[in-house]
């Protein structure tokens, strides 16, 4: 039994703690998804598409003399996106899903049925 299975199994039965161990993997798990989508575009493309009014600017991009790529984006005020789950009483699933969504663009995000 994988780790997420083993910590999903302890949330259905009532775990309160199980859900603190459960984000940092999936966080993890959504940082490589993200990671790997950026792998597959062209240098700059990232960029390119962040260039929306919806989406806040970028202001810098570069590497670090490490060679460890960099970029600076404009300060956009509003709550912490844990902050937006805790005031909508989300579920596990829906924070996960929420946090994807955000990671991964507009056609990922989530649908309340």
């Amino acid at each position: 039994m994988s780790d997420v299975t083993h910590i999903l199994s302890q949330i259905e039965s009532g775990d309160p703690s199980a859900a603190e161990q459960l984000l940092p993997l999936a966080y993890d798990e959504l940082r490589n998804l993200a990671a790997a989508k950026m792998a597959q575009e062209a240098p700059g493309q990232a960029l390119a598409i962040m260039d929306h009014p919806n989406i806040a600017k970028v202001l810098e991009a570069g590497a670090t003399e490490s060679g460890r790529p960099y970029f600076v984006m404009e300060l956009v005020r509003g709550i912490p996106i844990t902050d937006f789950c805790d005031q909508n009483s989300l579920t596990t699933r829906e924070r996960l899903d929420t946090s994807r969504a955000r990671l991964m663009g507009p056609s990922t995000r989530p649908r309340r049925t």
